[in-house]
C-alpha cells in the first residue's frame, strides 16, 4: 500500500499511527516489545549503576516518519545505536522562555542550577497534565522538546507516558535538516519509576509534581545502555538498494531479492508504459524476517508497505515475494510518475491488478464475486470514500474489489484514462463533489460504471442477475440516503460546541476539529497536510469524508451543555483536552 508518507497493506488507523484498533491486526501489539521478559536479539536497554547491578528496560524506538521511516538515532539505517551514559530525570522537557526551564534543577553535588546534559540521557514525560503544559497550550511539540535536548548535545532521549501504557511514538520534520540525530526511545510509566528508584527517588516526584503543578528535574547517580542494530547490511543495483540485517538474512538470499525487484521493475515498465513515459529514482527497500522486528524498526504493521523513499517488506521464502514487490514498486511508480494523493482505493486497485497479473490473474474477480454473492460487497461510491488498511470488513473487501474494478477499467477503457481517474481522484474532496472524476474521465456517473462493471464480471464468472440487481438496487438507495443526509444543516453555534483538541489514552494520539468556512474538520498531528471534512449524520455522529480515515464515523459524547467532552472513531475513545 502506498500513501506520500507511508501506507499500510494491513494496519490501523494511518494517521492514528498503523498500530491497533482493531482485535486482530497483522503486527505485534505494542504491549508484547513492554513485556519485562521479552527479548529481542536487534535491540537491548538497561539501567545500571557502577556497582554491577543491572536491570533491563523494555523499550521502543521513536521512528521518525519526515522522510526515510527510520528510528531515530540510525541515521536512516546506517549505524548501530550504542549508548552508555549518565541519566538525567528533566520533568517534561520544555523550555519557554522565562515560564519554565526543565534542565534547572538538582545537580549531582545537590546543588541547584542549570544542568549540564552534555553526554548524558535525558528522560521525560512527554505528557504529564502539569500546570505548565495547560499555559503552553500545545506550543511544545515533541519534537521541539527533543530538539532542545539534541541541542543540548544529550546522548539519547528516554520518554514514558503518564497517560499512556504501551507508547510507541512517531515524529514527523518539516525539513531533513531539522531532524536531531539522536536515539530517541519509549519506555513505560513503570520503567521510568524503577529508574528513578535506582538513584533513591520514588513516586512522590510525581505527587509533588500533581501538586505544584511543576515537574522536578534531577542529575541521576544511575545509568543508561541502550543497543539498537541500526546499520543495515547494503545491496545496490542499477535501481534498488537492498537493505537488511545481516543476522536475519545472509547477502545471498538479499542478491536473489535485490534481482527479484529488478525484474519486477521491467514488469511494470513494460505493463505500464502506455500511461507515458516512465521515469524511476533509485529506492530503499528494506527487508525483515518477521512482524516483529519489521514493526518496530519501521511502526509499519503488514506485510509491505511503500513511502515516497522507501519500500519496508517482509521476506516470504515464497512465490508471494514476487507480486509483493511487484505490488509495493507501483506504488512507487506511480507516484513518481502519476501523482502522490490520489485515494486509497486508486492507490490500492492499480497495485492490486498489476500483482494478480503476476501470480493469479483472476484472484481479485473471484474474490469480489464472493463477496457479492454473500452480499458484502460494498458499492463503489462507499469504497472509494474509505481507507483501505483499516483492519475490518471494509480492507478485507476493498484490496480485491479495488483491484478488481482497476482490472475492468483497464480492460475496456484502456490504461491512459485510468491514469487520468487516478489523477483526478487525487483533487480534494470537495472539488470532487462539483465535478465528478468519473464524470470527467469516462463521462459516466460512478454508478453507471459500477453497473457496467458488475455486468463485466457476471458474463465472466457464475454470478446470478439478481444479485447484480440487488447490489445496485442498495448502492442506489444508499446514494439516496447519503443525499438526504447531506441536508442536514448545523449553526455555527452547534459546530463550535464540538471543536477542540483530543487525545487518545490507548494509543497517545491526538485529533484536532476546528471550523473551516462553517464546517467542521478533521485532523491530526501525525498526519501533517491531511485534512477531512466532517458530514452530520444526525445527533451527534459525523462521518469522515475524505483523507486517510474517509468513510468512518466518528461520534461525540457531550455534557449536559451540549459541549462536547469526547468522539469516538471506531473502539477508540479521545477525551478533550
Amino acid at each position: 500500500m502506498r500513501k506520500k508518507k507511508i501506507h499500510n497493506l494491513v494496519g490501523a488507523l494511518a494517521f492514528l499511527c498503523l498500530t491497533g484498533g482493531s482485535v486482530w491486526a497483522q503486527s505485534p501489539k505494542t504491549a508484547y516489545y513492554y513485556n519485562p521478559n521479552a527479548e529481542f536479539p536487534f535491540a537491548e536497554c538497561y539501567v545500571f549503576l557502577q556497582g554491577g547491578s543491572r536491570v533491563k528496560i523494555p523499550f521502543l524506538p521513536v521512528v521518525d516518519r519526515s522522510f526515510k521511516i527510520a528510528p531515530m538515532g540510525t541515521g536512516n539505517y546506517t549505524e548501530d545505536v550504542r549508548v552508555k551514559s549518565p541519566l538525567v530525570f528533566i520533568g517534561n522537557g520544555i523550555v519557554e522562555g522565562d515560564l519554565w526551564n526543565s534542565y534547572l534543577g538538582r545537580k549531582y553535588n545537590y546543588t541547584q542550577g542549570e544542568i549540564d546534559v552534555s553526554g548524558k540521557a535525558v528522560m521525560f514525560c512527554y505528557d504529564f497534565p502539569g500546570s505548565i503544559e495547560a499555559q503552553l497550550k500545545g506550543k511544545q511539540p515533541l519534537t521541539k522538546r527533543i530538539a532542545e535536548a539534541a541541542s543540548r548535545d544529550a546522548s539519547a532521549v528516554i520518554l514514558f507516558s503518564w497517560k499512556t501504557d504501551h507508547p510507541f511514538l512517531t515524529v514527523n520534520y518539516e525539513k531533513r535538516r531539522d531532524v536531531p540525530d539522536i536515539p530517541v526511545i519509549t519506555i513505560t510509566k513503570d520503567s521510568a519509576v524503577h529508574i528513578l528508584q535506582s538513584s533513591g527517588f520514588d513516586e512522590g516526584v510525581f505527587k509533588k509534581w500533581e501538586e505544584t503543578g511543576k515537574p522536578i528535574s534531577a542529575e541521576l547517580i544511575s545509568r543508561i545502555g541502550l543497543n539498537i542494530q541500526g546499520g543495515f547490511e547494503r545491496i545496490e543495483t542499477d535501481h534498488f538498494l537492498i537493505c537488511f540485517r545481516r543476522e536475519e538474512f545472509s547477502p545471498e538470499k538479499m542478491e536473489k531479492l535485490a534481482q527479484m525487484n529488478e525484474k519486477s521493475l521491467e514488469f511494470l515498465f513494460e505493463t505500464l508504459k502506455d500511461s507515458g513515459e516512465l521515469t524511476w529514482k533509485k529506492q530503499m527497500t528494506l527487508y525483515f524476517r518477521d512482524f516483529d522486528s519489521k514493526f518496530f524498526y519501521t511502526r509499519h504493521a503488514g506485510w509491505g508497505g511503500s513511502s515516497n523513499e522507501c519500500v519496508y517488506s517482509l521476506f516470504l521464502e515464497s512465490g508471494r515475494d514476487y507480486s509483493l514487490a511487484v505490488h509495493e514498486n507501483t506504488h512507487t511508480l506511480t507516484y513518481l510518475n502519476w501523482t502522490d494523493e490520489s485515494t486509497s482505493f486508486m492507490d490500492e486497485g492499480i497495485a492490486k491488478f498489476t500483482e494478480a497479473l503476476v501470480s493469479e490473474k483472476d484472484k481479485n474477480h473471484l474474490a469480489t464475486i464472493k463477496y457479492l454473492k454473500e452480499g458484502k460487497l460494498f458499492s463503489l461510491e462507499e469504497m472509494t470514500a474509505f481507507h483501505i488498511g483499516i483492519p475490518g470488513l471494509k480492507t478485507t473487501v476493498g484490496y480485491p474489489a479495488s483491484g478488481s474494478y482497476a482490472g475492468f477499467l483497464i480492460e475496456n477503457y484502456g490504461l491512459k484514462r485510468f491514469k487520468e481517474a487516478f489523477i483526478f481522484e487525487s483533487r480534494p474532496l470537495e472539488e470532487r463533489k462539483r465535478e465528478s472524476s468519473w464524470k470527467k474521465a469516462y463521462g459516466k456517473s460512478l454508478l453507471d460504471l459500477e453497473r457496467e462493471w458488475l455486468h463485466w464480471l457476471g458474463r465472466r464468472f457464475p454470478v446470478d442477475e439478481k444479485t447484480i440487481l440487488d447490489h445496485l438496487e442498495q448502492a442506489e438507495n444508499k446514494r439516496k440516503a447519503r443525499l438526504n443526509k447531506e441536508d442536514i444543516r448545523l449553526s455555527v453555534e452547534d459546530l463550535k460546541k464540538y471543536v477542540g483538541s483530543y487525545f487518545g489514552n490507548e494509543m497517545g494520539r491526538r485529533i484536532i476539529i476546528k471550523l473551516s468556512e462553517n464546517k467542521l474538520v478533521f485532523t491530526t498531528p501525525d498526519a501533517p497536510g491531511f485534512e477531512s471534512s466532517l458530514q452530520p449524520e444526525g445527533g451527534h455522529r459525523f462521518k469522515i469524508e475524505g483523507g486517510p480515515a474517509g468513510g468512518e464515523q466518528l461520534v461525540f459524547a457531550v455534557d449536559e451543555m451540549g459541549k462536547a467532552v469526547k468522539v469516538y472513531i471506531g473502539a477508540f475513545c479521545f477525551e478533550k483536552e
